[in-house]
Formats: C-alpha cells, structure tokens, sequence
C-alpha cells in the first residue's frame, strides 16, 4: 500500500509545482516583481529642466525594503536604502546642485540624471537583481 501513496502524493507535488506558474501567468501577477508585473512605477516633473532648478521624484507601488540608485551624467552614483510610505509611495527633491554638499561628486552636471529603485544590493560591486522602476531627467 505504500507504493500507491507514494506515487498519489508524488502527482500531487507535480500538479502544484506545474500549476503555480500557470496560474499566477492567468491571474496577471508576475512573480518577478518588476515594473511592468509587479506595478512599480517612477516619474520625474518636470522631465526637463536647467542647472539649479528642481525636479521632484515620484515612485510607486514600491515594497517597503528598496534601494535607491542615482546615476549622475558623468556616471558617479549614489546608492543606498530609502524610506517608503505605507501605500508604497515614495517623493523626493533633486536638484544639479544637489552633489555640492556631497563631496565626491562633481556639481553642476548637465546631462541625464537616472533613479533606480531597486531591490537587495550586493557588495562589493555595487550589483542587483530585481529593479522596481526607472526614470531619468534631463539638464541643461
């Protein structure tokens, strides 16, 4: 009788593990949690502007744990965990000027400023592997 049960049982563990990714594809989740599946999102207003004026950063449908990655025009970056509200909402002000008082990073760059808002990052190099949502500004 043993048999039997084994291979019931053994069924059943294949019907589930074939089932999960078929039924989270129907009901229109991703299980990758990126910004097209997981509804993520970003935006910058405005999406251009001239040195010293401000722009703010809007992201949404974050998790709670994130990091947050800006790539500056010259590719220095800036990258560490920020605060996300309850309804995963995230805002912040930037601004070119904003590097001055950051020591290693030049000031006044022209050019395009990237958010990321990523998952776990992983050190020493700097990598991740699950991004939420991008958007970028251009300076002039």
């Amino acid at each position: 009788m043993r048999r039997p049960l084994m291979l019931v049982i053994g069924a059943v563990v294949l019907i589930a593990l074939t089932a999960g990714p078929a039924s989270a594809a129907l009901s229109g989740k991703s299980s990758g949690g990126g910004k097209a599946g997981g509804g993520a999102g970003c935006s910058i207003t405005p999406a251009q502007v001239v040195l010293d004026q401000n722009w703010t950063v809007s992201g949404s449908g974050l998790p709670s744990t994130v990091n947050m990655i800006i790539t500056f025009p010259d590719g220095a970056q800036s990258t560490g965990p920020i605060t996300v509200a309850a309804g995963g909402t995230y805002t912040t002000t930037g601004n070119s000027d904003m590097s001055a008082s950051w020591g290693f990073i030049a000031p006044e760059q022209t050019g395009t400023y990237t958010y990321q808002f990523v998952g776990r990052i992983k050190w020493p190099a700097g990598t991740y592997t699950q991004l939420y949502a991008q958007c970028t500004v251009a300076v002039s």
